[in-house]
């Protein structure tokens, strides 16, 4: 059986009690079907809000550049980008000024982007927009749903760097994110 006849035997199942354990495999399969309604969910949104010139990748892109000045490799760290269509969509954006693309200083190869007025009006439309459809959520459940989420990456991370070890339980995620912070991971 595979993940999709997993995902597809749960969605013929619904409603209907669950007879085996959760897996990590049916975890993975359906964060890729939310991500993919996510941006179903902004295209609408960003519809909605005036902003057809952006997609809804290049939306996440702009939301996860942050205030500040960032590097080229730190969006593909943080939103998990293909370099390729990840260098477009920032030409793009760049393009319909959306974001400013300075090269470093020290480094004329290395890129850093900014948001320019016009990409901080449109987070600011969109992050109003998303609080005010979704800011009722259980926020409990949310922290729980992104700690486990996290988990997951940390051992899935784990297990491709150091084999097929699991992590033991004094690993939590708390303690993998002081490594990260203090650069070890």
């Amino acid at each position: 059986m595979t993940a999709w006849d997993v995902a597809d035997d749960d969605e013929d199942a619904a409603g209907s009690e669950r007879t085996t354990a959760p897996s990590h495999l049916e975890a993975a399969v359906l964060v890729e079907k939310l991500g993919r309604r996510y941006l179903d969910l902004v295209r609408v949104q960003l519809r909605r809000l005036g902003l057809d010139d952006v997609s809804p990748s290049q939306m996440m892109m702009l939301l996860s550049v942050g205030p500040g000045e960032i590097s080229v490799n730190d969006i593909l760290a943080r939103g998990g980008y293909v370099g390729s269509n990840t260098s477009h969509s920032l030409k793009q954006l760049v393009e319909r000024d959306y974001l400013d693309r300075n090269s470093s200083a020290r480094d004329r190869r290395l890129a850093r982007i900014s948001l320019t007025e016009k990409g901080r009006t449109a987070c600011a439309l969109f992050r109003a927009d998303d609080a005010d459809r979704f800011g009722d959520l259980d926020r409990r459940a949310l922290e729980t749903t992104r700690d486990t989420l996290r988990h997951l990456e940390d051992l899935w991370v784990h297990v491709l760097r150091f084999g097929a070890i699991a992590l033991t339980p004094c690993f939590t995620s708390s303690f993998i994110d002081a490594l990260r912070v203090s650069s070890f991971i």
